[in-house]
């Protein structure tokens, strides 16, 4: 089964997350076993209209809705920590609570570096690797549903079957990028 690189692009237009927690190693793809302190806040962006996008991953801690929290369990994710959170709306007043920060635990190293294309921007192969054109070997993916890439740990990979899930349930502002469209 095919392999995709997640990403949400949102509907625009978005208001954006002006400042959140920074603190912790949100993409490293290791279980976080501190205790977070709970809510995690997050502040809005006055300045932009709209709603948050579906997921929301930056320099904060990444964050995701209820429904694509729903549809991922639904298809069988079991490798994702969820912590509490809340996005305060600076204009409004008003404060969201159907998000959750996340944690992905397991990153896998199953880039194709012979058949990929990689930019010229970092000397290592792990954790921060550019791709011009990123091809997934699925021989090293372990079957796995969702997982980081070890090569570069901002790449979220899913299988055919977590791209159906969202899909079905009709989140919209996802992007999946097959083998050798993803640049990252």
């Amino acid at each position: 089964m095919p392999y995709y690189v997640m990403v949400c692009e949102g509907k625009h237009p978005i208001m954006p997350i002006r400042k959140g927690p920074r603190k912790g190693g949100w993409r490293l793809g290791c279980l976080i076993t501190e205790p977070v302190a709970q809510p995690l806040v997050y502040e809005l962006d006055g300045n932009h209209p709209g709603a948050p996008k579906a997921m929301y991953s930056a320099e904060s801690a990444p964050l995701m809705h209820d429904s694509v929290r729903m549809a991922l369990t639904s298809a069988g994710v079991s490798n994702i920590q969820y912590f509490d959170a809340v996005l305060k709306d600076p204009v409004s007043g008003r404060e969201l609570l159907d998000y959750k920060a996340f944690n992905i635990v397991g990153l896998v190293a199953c880039a194709d570096m012979g058949a990929s294309e990689m930019m010229d921007t970092s000397d290592s192969a792990m954790g921060d690797a550019d791709f011009h054109a990123l091809v997934i070997d699925e021989t090293k993916t372990g079957g796995q549903l969702l997982f980081r890439l070890a090569e570069n740990t901002s790449a979220i990979v899913v299988h055919d079957r977590i791209k159906q899930a969202i899909e079905a349930a009709g989140i919209p502002g996802f992007v999946f990028y097959g083998s050798g469209e993803w640049s990252g």
